[in-house]
Formats: structure tokens, sequence, C-alpha cells
């Protein structure tokens, strides 16, 4: 009896040692708990009449973690392909990480057809790299955007991932669309920015 139940207790340790071994690592980079942490509208956004994002702060109205978001001001027009860009500069190596997500919320009232896509400056060439396809949104609902960093991805627009595309990230955008319709003047909250190990 007693090596029976050795046996089951050693088993019982190798398999919590897996599971610990294999669990994903997820890092919050963007919470919004204090501030805007970064994030901005971009002065080229700010001037050109298909971007559509007045202004951010940050808002206790809706949280997907914690309990503050960012709430990013915008006005779609409708009949015209229109876009809500926010973004930070700020270095990262995200080669550890195989996943990053963002989580997004449209109020109960904001219209369908709304997408969001997060969006990488990738290297010395600032390169701008785009998911390759958008997520659409739901409102009244958090929608998860996530996108693959693995080498051999297919998360990115004309791109080949490898190692060095994620060493050396030097900004992180997230795009709110409509592709001319629909018309939406309100808040767009954006929370949890995090990546997630291999």
């Amino acid at each position: 009896m007693k090596k029976l139940i050795l046996v089951l207790t050693a088993i019982a340790v190798v398999a919590l040692f897996a599971t610990a071994g294999t669990a994903a690592v997820e890092k919050v980079l963007y919470g919004f708990e204090k501030d805007t942490e970064g994030w901005e509208v971009p002065e080229w956004a700010l001037e050109k009449q298909d971007h559509v994002a007045k202004s951010i702060s940050t808002s206790k109205d809706f949280a997907k973690e914690g309990k503050s978001s960012l709430k990013v001001s915008s006005d779609f027009p409708g009949k015209i392909w229109s876009a809500s860009l926010v973004e930070t500069a700020e270095a990262f190596d995200l080669t550890p990480y195989g996943t990053i997500t963002c989580d997004i919320y449209l109020p109960q009232e904001a219209p369908e057809g709304l997408k969001g896509k997060i969006i990488l400056t990738v290297g010395e060439n600032w390169k701008f790299t785009e998911m390759s396809r958008a997520i659409s949104l739901m409102p009244g609902q958090w929608t998860t955007v996530s996108a693959d960093l693995l080498p051999g991805s297919t998360s990115w627009q004309k791109t080949v991932v490898d190692e060095n595309f994620r060493k050396d990230i030097r900004k992180i955008d997230v795009r709110i669309e409509s592709n001319k319709k629909p018309v939406y003047n309100g808040p767009i909250y954006i929370d949890n920015i995090k990546v997630i190990g291999r």
C-alpha cells in the first residue's frame, strides 16, 4: 500500500512539473490602469481625412482586465474607408512569445461592421506590418484580436516572420476600421494588450 501511495505521489509530482513547464507565460504590456501609458493618436493620422480617431483617455466605463481601459473617441462618417488608429512607440524584443493580443470593446449602441487589427512597426527600416485579416467587432461585447508571432506565421501581410521580425518591434498600433459603412460617432475601448509564450 505504501509503495502504491509513493508511486502515485511521484506520478502526480511529475505531472505537476510537466504542466508547469508547458503553461503559457503571459505578459500584459498595456493595461491602462493609471494613464494612457504612452499611447496616442499619431499626428499624421490627425491630418488625414480617412483617419477618424479624435482623442484618447483612460476610462473606467469598461475594462477587460483591471478597472480601466483606453477610450478612443472616433467619428466614422460612412461612405469611405476610414480607420481609428492609436499607437505607442516603444521598443520590444518579443522573441520569448508566440502570440500578441488585444481586447476591443464596442458599446451596445455601436453598429455592426467595424473590424480591428494589430499593426507592428518592425526593424531598422520601420516596416509598417499589419495583420492579414481584420477581426469583426461585435457591439456590446469584448472581442480579442490575436496574431501569431512565431516563425512562418501567416498572420501578417507581405511579411516573412522570423526571429528578427519579433526581436525588433518599434511600434504597436491598434486600428479599428470601417469599409464605407457603418456611420459611428462614439467611443471604442481597448484593453489588455499582451503577449503569450510559445
